[in-house]
């Protein structure tokens, strides 16, 4: 029925969708002439699908997956959380981030195994019923969602005996609350995991087994793909220093859309550098600290935003935080923050609280109240770039 709308070269269906029409449109040639054609072949090299990038900054790029890279991170995740036909994962996040579009609605589809997707919102209790009623096996969601199941009190009315994966990632988890999710829901194997759209996404996974001895970590490459750490010149860094994450495998992307240099300044003799800091520990373990691009540089020495932001978020009334640079005659850049607080009416001293847990220096010279932080359009705070 649709092949038969369409001019047969590009076998296409473009639906241009506004606020008061959708209509079906055959002008393939006008669509092509703006967008940019890619040239496919018929193999695995082929660009299979377009992401754009979920940056922080107002600069995203739409990233080229071929279908190898796709096919290659589907296999490595399936081996590293042993994923079989008979699994049945839950759907929340939008099929257009790379998180969900490959580690759950393309595994599950590669395996035949089954998808149920969340109509609506998410909220703890449609989360629990759902588990419940469909036998859900593994979810994949991102810290926010999984903070709001801590405040569900009726969450043990539901019988989530079948759940054997929550799967996280793509924001500040605060290792608290992770702790006590762990403890309330004792039975699911919490998996924290790190990637980018660039790495189709998934780079390395933290499994279950080791989330409280190793927590604060993103955990270990899944299989296939390589992670090094390396300093400014590339060279390979020693055990807990931190320098810049570079990545290796199959699952690296084709390259950014029409954007030849931005690639070739992004991925150097195969490897794809990340733009991520961190540091591996004696066990191969990656910890990340933040972006280098968010890197505070006071008095010529690195602040981590990141760093201070998860301190501040530990306090019982931060709501979410930004940690930015702000300029300084004689230091270059001091770190400044923005705070949301849970609670607005109720005093606390952020300065004193950021005095007793971080070193003098990292403290932040003022703090902003504000009602809320701007974000991406999966749950990242946006910063400016």
């Amino acid at each position: 029925m649709i092949e038969s709308l369409l001019p047969y070269k590009y076998k296409v269906l473009i639906i241009f969708v506004d606020q008061y029409a959708c209509e079906i449109a055959n002008d393939t040639n006008t669509f092509v002439a703006k967008s940019g054609a890619i040239d496919n072949t018929g193999n695995e090299e082929d660009v299979a699908i377009l992401l754009h990038t979920s940056g922080t900054t107002s600069n995203p790029k739409r990233v080229m997956l071929t279908h190898r890279n796709l096919i290659s991170n589907i296999e490595s995740n399936i081996q590293s959380l042993k994923l079989t036909e008979a699994d049945k994962c839950l759907i929340a996040m939008p099929m257009y981030f790379g998180y969900c579009n490959t580690a759950q609605f393309l595994t599950h589809l590669y395996l035949g195994a089954s998808i149920v997707i969340l109509d609506g919102m998410f909220f703890p209790k449609t989360f629990f019923f759902t588990v419940q009623n469909e036998q859900i096996t593994n979810f994949t969601g991102v810290p926010s969602m999984l903070l709001t199941l801590l405040k569900y009190r009726y969450a043990s009315k539901y019988d989530i005996s079948s759940l054997r994966y929550i799967c996280f990632g793509g924001g500040k988890m605060p290792e608290g609350q992770l702790r006590e999710l762990i403890q309330l829901f004792s039975s699911v194997g919490f998996v924290q995991t790190y990637g980018q759209t660039e790495a189709s996404p998934r780079i390395t996974a933290l499994l279950s087994k080791d989330a409280l001895r190793k927590i604060g970590s993103v955990g270990t490459p899944i299989p296939n793909v390589r992670v090094k750490v390396v300093d400014e010149m590339g060279n390979q860094l020693s055990a807990n220093a931190i320098g810049e994450v570079i990545v290796q495998g199959k699952n690296i992307m084709k390259g950014y859309f029409k954007q030849e240099k931005i690639t070739k300044n992004t991925i150097i003799d195969g490897w794809l550098h990340t733009g991520d800091l961190g540091y591996l520990d004696e066990d191969g373990y990656l910890y990340l600290t933040g972006r280098k691009k968010n890197m505070i540089i006071s008095g010529g020495i690195n602040i981590y935003p990141e760093e201070i932001e998860e301190v501040l978020m530990s306090h019982p009334n931060v709501c979410d935080v930004c940690v930015f640079a702000e300029n300084h005659s004689m230091l270059g850049e001091v770190p400044a923050a923005k705070i949301v607080l849970r609670n607005s009416n109720t005093n606390c001293d952020l300065r004193t609280f950021c005095i007793e847990r971080l070193a003098i220096y990292k403290v932040p010279v003022k703090f902003e109240l504000v009602d809320n932080l701007e974000k991406t359009y999966n749950g990242k705070i946006k910063r400016k770039g």
